[in-house]
């Protein structure tokens, strides 16, 4: 009786003892009915408030999106601008916001130093220069000699990548390293500096918003950099992470399908197994990562596909017009390639 006893006592231990279960960033969100998300908030293309002080751009409307596929509702987000990318990793880590979507570089020192995870590459970049339309120069590697300005501030590696490609193309530049990119953007139109260095998407922003007549300055071809940008996650919440790296797929996927906010009507009355998969129409898209099966349906009824989003921030649709080129999908030359939604 008594060894009965103690064998029901032990049983009943680990229900006494064990720590509670601690929720995550999914069960948080929909708690707390809206998304924190870490933007720059001051670059045009990526995320900068527009007339009316809303928060547009690439990294904006991902959070949008994945507003959208959790919440049911894009409009829930709530937008944490971080001034660097250290400071939106530490805000991240801390709880503070629940995504950050931020222009950052993924990184090995990034993912192997901070509490963080990246969710995949939102848009593939590359340091390269901005210079004057004169016709003087036309590539990079018409740059040997030249005075180059650049910036490393927020974490950016100018200095590494062009004393890099200086290296593999027999260059020498005259390196004018500023402070900020303000005073980057100063320092070439006073003509201390024949380029710029810098990410190209930021180059062709500013190109736009910093030079009265835009066409008197021109990007050169060449990427000298890989700059993957990515959204980050907490590090160990991997629910979360699922959500994060999903929504951006089907941003991808939705393109390549043909799936538009505008086709969508269309697209819901389609007979192809995938689409309808997709859309939520045949049942097991939504549980495998927690979400209702119409997730990807109202990604891209409220946000769009990621065709759409690039237009409107960056391409054809935007005041930056910046091509497609890597960014495109995959069938059309680009880098772009969704991994399967089934």
């Amino acid at each position: 009786m008594r060894h009965t006893l103690m064998a029901a006592a032990l049983a009943l231990l680990p229900l006494a003892t064990a720590p509670a279960v601690q929720a995550g960033t999914l069960e948080d969100v929909r708690a707390r009915g809206s998304l924190n998300c870490g933007v720059f908030g001051r670059l045009p293309g990526f995320s900068a408030p527009d007339a009316s002080g809303t928060i547009r751009g690439l990294d904006a409307d991902y959070c949008r999106a994945v507003a959208a596929a959790v919440l049911g509702d894009a409009t829930k987000v709530r937008f944490v601008e971080q001034a660097t990318p250290n400071d939106g990793m530490a805000a991240l880590g801390a709880g503070s916001i629940d995504i950050l979507a931020r222009n950052v570089t993924l990184t090995l020192s990034r993912d192997g130093t901070q509490p963080v995870t990246p969710v995949g590459i939102l848009f593939h970049d590359g340091q390269g220069f901005l210079v004057a339309a004169d016709g003087k120069t036309n590539s990079a590697q018409q740059l040997g000699g030249k005075r180059i300005c650049f910036t490393e501030a927020g974490g950016i590696s100018a200095a590494g990548e062009l004393q890099s490609y200086a290296a593999r193309q027999g260059l020498h530049f005259t390196e004018v390293k500023l402070p900020d990119a303000g005073a980057l953007v100063a320092a070439f139109k006073a003509g201390q500096c024949d380029a710029m260095a810098g990410d190209m998407s930021q180059l062709a922003a500013r190109r736009v918003t910093e030079f009265r007549q835009p066409e008197s300055v021109m990007l050169l071809p060449e990427a000298i950099s890989r700059e993957p940008l990515g959204p980050l996650v907490r590090q160990g919440d991997e629910a979360w992470r699922q959500v994060a790296f999903w929504v951006l797929q089907a941003l991808v996927e939705t393109e390549e399908r043909e799936i538009t906010s505008a086709s969508l009507a269309a697209s819901l009355q389609s007979s192809d197994p995938v689409a309808r998969r997709l859309l939520g129409l045949t049942p097991g898209i939504g549980t495998p990562i927690g979400l209702a099966d119409d997730w990807v349906l109202q990604v891209v009824r409220q946000v769009g596909n990621y065709g759409e989003l690039y237009s409107r921030s960056l391409g054809a649709g935007s005041a930056i017009g910046l091509e497609r080129g890597i960014n495109a999908l995959w069938l059309q030359g680009g880098l772009l390639y969704p991994l399967p939604l089934r």
